[in-house]
């Protein structure tokens, strides 16, 4: 990684330090409670990430075709990841429903905010069609399994059993507002659809609070997840799985499948790289709109992105 790229890292992920820190410092102030982060969780989950999403697909320029190899891979690492995180969590005995969301947490990456303006700036700007479609797929992926897993476990323990089954999975997994604004920018990006300039600026500015409102609402929620966490072993074992599965077993993962399914340039090289990176403020996000292991999400949020100043730099050696 040569020095503009450290640069280009460093540039993208030192802020996040910092909108987290001045979340933790007013999260010390009434003001700013446990209340206030709730609303922004809501404001990043139904408005900003379908905007900044719904934005990021309809822009893309699908003319240039997909490898098929490249989607299979995809799909096949973000599954296995996913597999590992719930799996260990499971091993030590954590209810089903958090080992999904550490399944979530082990599988879905920083790939929008970080992961395609540092693929452009490492692999050049050819590769942002690839970074685009990348990310997508492994946001949708990831979500998408992880409605349906915590769905299908609400019904085994009891939860909306008057409605039917295949309904409440259309409801949580199609009524989902990061899933409808991936499937209405890909409608968009299919028909070629230019969006009126005031619509893109207003999508735009609402998109713009996606990262700064997650990660200030994990800010002040970080002091008593920590504390919250603080004595309790068994806790930290998934936490420390997650946070390997994300930053080294996914991309070892994602380097086998290039290898085995033969992906081409610049896909392969693409693929690795969105898989090495750390977790975003959106998994806390949608973890804790469902009150389940998010005070947990939140530590592997931070743990993941500091040690990707270590991770990811190595990971760039060894691109395909």
């Amino acid at each position: 990684m040569g020095i503009g790229s450290v640069g280009e890292l460093l540039s993208r992920i030192l802020p996040v330090f910092g909108v987290i820190a001045v979340g933790a410092v007013a999260g010390r102030s009434e003001r700013f409670g446990e209340r206030t982060a709730a609303v922004l969780n809501d404001l990043v989950y139904w408005i900003a990430l379908p905007a900044l999403i719904f934005t990021s697909v309809a822009e893309a320029d699908l003319s240039a075709g997909v490898p098929g190899t490249a989607l299979l891979a995809s799909v096949a690492v973000v599954v296995l990841a996913y597999a590992l995180g719930w799996a260990v969590a499971r091993v030590v005995r954590r209810p089903r429903h958090e080992a999904h969301a550490a399944g979530l947490v082990a599988s879905w990456g920083n790939v929008g905010y970080l992961g395609i303006p540092l693929t452009v700036a490492v692999l050049g700007p050819a590769t942002a069609f690839a970074a685009s479609l990348t990310s997508t797929v492994h946001t949708a992926l990831a979500i998408s399994v992880f409605l349906v897993a915590v769905t299908l476990d609400g019904r085994g323990r009891g939860e909306e059993g008057a409605v039917a089954l295949p309904a409440l999975l259309a409801r949580r997994v199609l009524g989902n507002p990061v899933v409808l604004a991936i499937a209405a920018g890909t409608a968009v990006a299919l028909v070629g659809l230019r969006l009126p300039a005031p619509v893109a600026s207003t999508l735009g500015l609402l998109g713009d609070l996606a990262a700064p409102g997650g990660l200030f609402a994990l800010g002040i929620l970080l002091r008593g997840a920590v504390g919250a966490l603080r004595g309790s072993g068994t806790a930290w074992v998934p936490i420390g799985a997650a946070a390997v599965v994300k930053l080294v077993v996914m991309p070892l993962l994602a380097l086998g499948a290039v290898a085995l399914l033969d992906v081409p340039a610049p896909w392969g090289a693409v693929l690795v790289l969105m898989c090495a990176l750390p977790d975003a403020a959106t998994v806390f996000v949608l973890t804790a709109q469902y009150r389940t292991w998010y005070r947990e999400s939140t530590a592997v949020v931070v743990i993941t992105t500091v040690l990707s100043l270590l991770t990811l730099p190595l990971v760039v050696l060894v691109l395909p």
